[in-house]
């Protein structure tokens, strides 16, 4: 199996932008992930949300349709949280 290059498109205020942004990409045909900054997993968990921010990422040939994607939606790829 050939190994895919993923590149971090944006950093997500908290959870459920991070969620709203998943949500799009895959409504778009483009696969992504998020992963938790800081403590945002556990203060998911214990609180219901976290504001640490979630990183969200793609494969690397996606990258540029996906920040399409975002800058539709007011974010801006490769931007960190408090940066868009």
């Amino acid at each position: 199996m050939d190994e895919v290059n993923v590149v971090k498109i944006v950093t997500a205020q908290d959870n459920i932008q991070a969620e709203m942004v998943l949500d799009t990409l895959k409504q778009n045909g483009v696969p992504a992930y998020k992963k938790d900054v800081d403590e945002s997993g556990f203060m998911n968990i214990y609180a219901g949300n976290a504001m640490c921010g979630e990183e969200i990422y793609v494969a690397e040939p996606d990258a540029e349709k996906a920040g399409e994607i975002l800058e539709g939606m007011g974010l801006y790829p490769g931007a960190d949280k408090g940066e868009e």
